[in-house]
């Protein structure tokens, strides 16, 4: 089986012409074609790692029978490879968990009819976690082998989600970049540009 058709497919990595403070419409999808979350947020730039987003607090967080309003501010990084998104949070005092890996994949830019971009992916259920109370961990195996047999993931795709899972799990837990304190960068940046940003 492969993704529903009405997710987008063959997109690009890079968003090419992207500029600071185009907005940007992360949009993930579950592998059956069901819209998943969405969060909008501005363009920062990108650096080795890739691309990075700001998601100041306030922004609607929102996927079909459920939204709220973003407690803190955060920073997501698409990477230019890979299979995962990657969302970083820097106030403890909001937000127990300082990074979120969703492993994706089908992850790619496109231009919006109006201006700015979206970014697409496909959330393959397993997340790569680090909690300030709980320290380091994989989440969500048991999602992630019922619907391995529900939406018939290849098994391809399902052992390459795996291994990046495993890598990630290494790579977050010792500290390599981007996952030690390259996220404060990006958030200072984002903070100067968009502290008068319009959110609820």
């Amino acid at each position: 089986m492969k993704p529903a058709a009405v997710i987008p497919a063959g997109l690009p990595r890079d968003p090419a012409g992207a500029a600071v403070g185009d907005i940007v419409v992360a949009r993930a999808w579950k592998y059956d074609g069901q819209p998943h979350w969405v969060v909008p947020g501005y363009y920062l730039g990108n650096d080795v790692h890739g691309h990075w987003i700001y998601q100041p607090a306030g922004s609607l967080v929102s996927r079909p029978g459920h939204g709220h309003w973003a407690d803190t501010d955060a920073v997501c990084l698409v990477p230019r490879t890979g299979y995962w998104v990657g969302t970083f949070y820097d106030d403890p005092a909001a937000e127990d968990l300082r990074i979120y890996l969703d492993l994706s994949s089908h992850i790619g830019w496109r231009k919006l009819a109006r201006g700015g971009w979206e970014v697409n992916s496909v959330d393959m259920d397993l997340d790569v976690i680090e909690s300030r109370e709980h320290g380091v961990f994989l989440d969500d195996q048991d999602e992630f082998a019922e619907h391995s047999a529900q939406m018939a993931y290849p098994q391809e795709l399902v052992a390459a989600i795996e291994h990046e899972a495993a890598s990630l799990l290494d790579l977050v837990g010792s500290g390599q970049a981007p996952f030690d304190d390259t996220m404060t960068v990006w958030f200072t940046r984002g903070r100067a540009a968009y502290s008068d940003a319009p959110s609820r």
